[in-house]
């Protein structure tokens, strides 16, 4: 008799041959299953359940546990990548904080560094100034050592350190002096002192020369317990020290 057989995995229909009643074994024309059937005894053919054999249980509990195996490999994948992902990200944000700290140590570093260059700026201008001043301090004493406070100090000779317009002040005219008065006495007029009988010896001993600006000088002049001042302005023309005025 035929009987027609559903296959259970492709769920296809075939028709076979086989007295009823019995039990056998076929196989699926369209997908190679492997089927264990059993018939019915009735008279007209019905369409008997195909059973799945007991290998083919076999083979779906393997396909059960490749599918498991797969997913545990899965997941370990994608839990390794999120672990790498972040050693990763960890490591790229300690690097960069890194980098920023060294450049605030740069900055702080290069900031430290043009403070100091702008401080020893400062202190070399200061220097200078003060080397400035001790050399117009040493000039102007010079000059009252040997133009001033001797006697009869050549006042022509002399007045060659003066600026035009000093030489003004002192004698009365751009050159030569005035015929009513001695050269002498305009020449101690203006730089020396008021005393009667000025002492030449004791001006030397207690001569002082202090700086009051870049230009402006002060000359102490004491003698017998009492001090007169000279305020004494220079300028540098071509390298050398002149007195432009005096008061």
């Amino acid at each position: 008799m035929q009987y027609n057989v559903t296959c259970n995995k492709c769920n296809r229909t075939f028709t076979i041959t086989a007295d009823g009643g019995e039990s056998l074994q076929c196989t699926c024309p369209y997908c190679g299953q492997s089927l264990f059937v059993n018939l019915p005894s009735q008279v007209s053919p019905v369409s008997p359940v195909a059973q799945q054999p007991i290998n083919d249980q076999h083979d779906s509990g393997n396909q059960n546990s490749t599918q498991k195996i797969l997913l545990t490999i899965l997941i370990v994948l994608i839990v390794g990548g999120l672990a790498v992902f972040g050693f990763i990200y960890w490591q790229n944000e300690k690097e960069a904080a890194q980098m920023e700290l060294q450049a605030q140590r740069k900055a702080h570093s290069d900031s430290l560094m043009q403070v100091r260059a702008q401080m020893e700026a400062q202190e070399e201008a200061v220097q200078k100034q003060n080397e400035k001043r001790k050399g117009i301090c040493s000039f102007l004493t010079s000059f009252y050592q040997k133009a001033v406070l001797v006697d009869d100090a050549d006042a022509n000779f002399y007045s060659r350190y003066l600026t035009d317009y000093c030489r003004r002040i002192v004698f009365g005219v751009p050159d030569g002096y005035d015929a009513d008065v001695d050269e002498s006495t305009m020449w101690w007029g203006a730089f020396g002192n008021t005393a009667t009988e000025p002492d030449l010896s004791q001006l030397l001993r207690n001569l002082t020369v202090v700086p009051i600006d870049d230009n402006w000088y002060k000359v102490r002049l004491s003698q017998d317990g009492e001090t007169e001042y000279r305020q004494v302005k220079v300028l540098s023309q071509d390298g050398h020290i002149l007195i432009d005025d005096i008061r």
